[in-house]
């Protein structure tokens, strides 16, 4: 089954696309952040892009430079608008990209045209067959270990370890809380995460609770054998287990 990313709004245009691919030969993910739909598209290697063009100078940025990323630049990349004037189509086909398709001819003209390009990748099988995964959050591996990919619905997220303030556990699952106060539930279990979060940075306080060192406010002594640590950006308190007291104790020795 062929991987689409799709990088844009929640637009009509985008709506009538979607409908269009079918769901036996197409999965298809949502990227409605462009930046982290580039940085997605470079790092997982998606089999097509279709990028929704709304925002002149910069979209034309961000397609020039999925076009001559070493990553992407091979990958058949397809923008749909609702401007149809020939200077913005001549624009965008000069960075390179395989088609622009405006907003009334998606219907007549989108899934003919992905189908007459996919053969472009043929030419990338034989070193995309050893680095494409599947966009399902457990079984990514990153290239490299500073991330995580999450999937909320049919939707991909980008999450910097370095923006985690910290990761609660809910059985299997566990929620991340980032700096901008965003929670996110996903499917990984605390024991997971510490298998993959750089050990220098991120401390276990209790069986249920993983912080960020450097989001770190204070830490106040609840009795004489366990603290309570405040953390920047979010209003919750949480305490330390009396086992994992032991380890604080060791990493702030006072």
């Amino acid at each position: 089954m062929k991987k689409v990313l799709v990088i844009g709004s929640k637009s009509e245009d985008l709506k009538k696309a979607f409908t269009l691919l079918p769901q036996t030969d197409f999965e298809i993910y949502f990227s409605h952040d462009k930046k982290d739909g580039l940085e997605i598209a470079s790092r997982y290697i998606p089999n097509l892009i279709l990028f929704e063009f709304t925002n002149g100078e910069t979209d034309l940025r961000l397609i020039k430079k999925i076009c001559n990323s070493e990553s992407t630049s091979q990958l058949p990349l397809f923008v749909i608008s609702n401007n149809s004037s020939f200077e913005q189509q001549r624009n965008v086909m000069e960075l390179g990209v395989d088609d622009y398709i405006p907003a009334e001819f998606i219907r007549l003209s989108l899934l003919n045209s992905i189908n007459k390009r996919m053969e472009k990748l043929g030419k990338l099988k034989a070193s995309i067959n050893n680095s494409l995964n599947s966009f399902e959050e457990e079984s990514i591996k990153p290239k490299r270990d500073d991330h995580i990919l999450v999937k909320i619905g049919n939707k991909l997220k980008l999450i910097k370890f370095t923006d985690i303030v910290c990761i609660i556990a809910l059985k299997e699952y566990s929620k991340l809380t980032t700096k901008d106060n965003c929670k996110i539930v996903v499917r990984k279990s605390l024991k997971n995460w510490l298998g993959v979060l750089p050990s220098n940075s991120f401390l276990q306080i209790h069986r249920a609770t993983i912080i960020n060192l450097e989001y770190i406010d204070k830490i106040v002594r609840a009795n004489e054998r366990t603290y309570t640590v405040y953390l920047k950006h979010i209003a919750e308190s949480f305490d330390f287990s009396h086992r994992y007291a032991n380890i604080m104790r060791h990493t702030f020795p006072s």
